[in-house]
């Protein structure tokens, strides 16, 4: 009987974690046709039946690669199989008839982001491999508020826009919008103080 009682409980332990977990989701790794490539990403391209147009190859920091016979071709920001299609169309213009690329992904670049002010771990941190990070991931990397942060004042630097986001993290908490903000690579995320 008390096994039994036991059982149940762990049951009902593990149903609730269960519902009680944040979604995850599956690393871009595994779902490499979702990740953007970006400077510092490196990509292999076999072009089918031509073997010295194999390359192995590093974006710049324009987003571009360089290939044989065809030279540079943009490739930044596009996924995996917009890439492979980028490439057959530089390769379809006057070197070859009917062009079968391949595209992989073997390394990911190392992108930091920062959390600074009322946190418990201030610094500097890397996204997982071919990850997004969460503005809620972002503060749990950082060891989480601390007791005199303010969650409703956070700032965060974008190198794109000249102003600081002012996010509210209490609100987007609450409405459960926290672990859909994502964060960008080269953020600086600020923690407010609270005033009493």
């Amino acid at each position: 009987m008390r096994s039994l009682a036991r059982l149940l409980c762990l049951g009902l332990l593990f149903s609730a974690g269960l519902l009680c977990a944040p979604a995850q989701t599956t690393p871009a790794q595994d779902r490499p046709d979702e990740h953007r490539l970006g400077p510092k990403d490196s990509i292999s391209i076999e072009v089918f039946q031509e073997p010295e147009l194999s390359a192995l190859v590093t974006l710049d920091q324009d987003g571009a690669i360089n290939l044989p016979l065809v030279g540079q071709v943009s490739v930044g920001g596009l996924t995996i199989a917009e890439a492979s299609q980028a490439i057959t169309a530089k390769y379809k213009q006057g070197y070859l008839v009917n062009p079968s690329v391949r595209t992989l992904i073997k390394a990911y670049a190392k992108r930091r982001f920062t959390v600074l002010g009322a946190v418990n771990k201030a610094g500097s941190f890397y996204f997982p491999d071919g990850e997004t990070v969460s503005l809620q991931q972002a503060i749990g990397m950082a060891g989480g508020y601390s007791r005199v942060a303010s969650p409703s004042k956070i700032r965060i630097k974008r190198n794109a826009l000249s102003e600081p986001l002012k996010v509210d993290g209490k609100k987007l908490a609450k409405s459960g919008e926290a672990a859909t903000f994502l964060i960008q690579p080269g953020d600086i995320i600020e923690v407010g103080e609270s005033l009493f």
